[in-house]
């Protein structure tokens, strides 16, 4: 499930009904929907009620108060004159302060502490820290002064930050890419079970129409799913090492082999013959291998191509 946090103008554009210049408020209210039926999981920092505390209107103030209790809340590091008691802020260890000061440069460079803005500065940092401490997938944020240095933030700390429209384009992806991979494992699965069928015994004619249905729709769709299915594969064979995955070229060979076979296999209009098709494709298939060999085979490796989608589509819902 993706993990969102909300900046404090998102939470303004979404609560502060009165506003005239609120922004992204469709998009917000639509990410909302998503996390009310559970598709994704949206909090805010313990930054937020210090924000809207600022605010100089006491009737909005009290409005928008009342109303963010609704958001689980993170803590982030704890400031003497900031934080309240038991808030979940965490006092700022060596870590901590690392971050900030590279927080500060890459977006406030140069910050000084008479600066007019110098509490919504840090403050702005402290939402940044309690996302990144939290382990959160996504800041979300109108902001434009963060989002400018959108690249800089993941590129140097890890941070990935959207403004409500491009969080929203990435829910619906991510939706859409669970929804295919779905669909595909289970159209994979009825092929599957056709081609068994017609390897070991024989099939009607409603059977091969339907055979070649999926077949069809199988190579079609391919192409969509087929670079999140080999990325899901090659992380499964390789190691991590020193913070990135490092595998050999064995491992970059049966990738090209999987690939290579599943294409072969699907070129097949008649499933009968997928086994002979097999038995002839390259590496590690040989034409000396009995027809029983190759049938026994032939289904493993549609097991393993199943078990793959099933495994995809599970790393996909728990995004």
């Amino acid at each position: 499930m993706i993990k969102l946090t909300f900046d404090t103008n998102c939470i303004i554009n979404l609560l502060d009904y009165k506003s005239e210049s609120a922004i992204s408020v469709d998009e917000l209210a639509e990410i909302i929907r998503y996390g009310l039926e559970g598709d994704v999981n949206i909090a805010i920092t313990t930054r937020v009620d210090s924000d809207v505390s600022k605010d100089k209107d006491q009737d909005r103030k009290c409005e928008i108060l009342k109303r963010i209790s609704m958001f689980p809340t993170i803590g982030t590091v704890a400031r003497l004159d900031t934080s309240k008691f038991d808030s979940g802020d965490v006092w700022a260890g060596e870590e901590h302060q690392a971050l900030e000061e590279e927080l500060k440069k890459i977006i406030f460079p140069g910050l000084r502490s008479d600066d007019s803005h110098y509490s919504n500065k840090i403050n702005d940092i402290d939402h940044l820290i309690g996302h990144k401490i939290n382990q959160r997938d996504i800041f979300v944020t109108d902001d434009q002064q963060i989002l400018k240095k959108a690249e800089t933030l993941k590129s140097s700390v890890g941070i990935e930050v959207m403004d409500p429209k491009k969080v929203l384009e990435h829910i619906n992806l991510q939706a859409n890419q669970v929804v295919l991979a779905q669909e595909f494992s289970e159209k994979f699965g009825e092929y599957k079970g056709i081609v068994i069928l017609a390897t070991t015994g024989s099939i009607e004619d409603d059977q091969l129409v339907r055979y070649e249905e999926l077949r069809k729709w199988i190579v079609r769709k391919l192409p969509v799913i087929k670079d999140g299915l080999l990325n899901f594969k090659f992380r499964m064979v390789s190691v991590p090492t020193g913070g990135q995955r490092v595998f050999g070229q064995d491992d970059l060979m049966s990738l090209q082999m999987f690939n290579d076979r599943l294409n072969g296999i699907l070129k097949a209009r008649n499933p009968s013959l997928i086994p002979q098709i097999a038995s002839t494709h390259r590496h590690d298939y040989s034409g000396y291998r009995s027809e029983r060999q190759q049938i026994d085979m032939t289904i493993s490796f549609l097991n393993s191509v199943e078990d793959d989608l099933l495994g995809y589509l599970g790393a996909l819902e728990v995004k």
